[in-house]
């Protein structure tokens, strides 16, 4: 059985949602960054797959977008759907492939942009109250 070792690390910056400088900076723009560095130096064409963990999920795969957006356009990427711990979910995912033999070089982590997720509702004074 192949072993899956983690060779990089990196990270987004943390922000204050809905109040700091990162408050317009979606998903999307914070994963095309990470993926585009931790791809650096590598031949797009032995990496397998992007999977990248969604916490708060807006409808379109954030790993894809941030895949062809980072130059990786022959890699088709997937979104891990977990509230909690969704990019450790990720990493699993992508230890799991590689021990398995379905894939040898993966990028995989987690993304979150609480101030640009689209919302249904509001919490507001214990209530659910509808935005509209």
């Amino acid at each position: 059985m192949p072993e899956a070792v983690i060779t990089s690390a990196l990270r987004t910056p943390v922000g204050t949602a809905f109040k700091g400088t990162l408050r317009d900076t979606d998903a999307y723009d914070l994963a095309h960054h990470v993926v585009a560095a931790a791809a650096s130096g590598l031949d797009p064409d032995r990496i397998d797959d992007v999977i990248l963990g969604e916490g708060l999920y807006g409808g379109g795969v954030v790993a894809r977008h941030a895949a062809v957006t980072a130059g990786l356009s022959s890699v088709a990427g997937q979104a891990c759907n977990r509230h909690c711990a969704a990019g450790q979910a990720a990493v699993q995912d992508a230890a799991a492939s590689v021990r398995a033999g379905m894939d040898e070089l993966v990028i995989a982590g987690g993304v979150n942009s609480a101030s640009t997720s689209p919302k249904s509702s509001f919490r507001v004074g214990g209530e659910w109250v509808e935005p509209w």
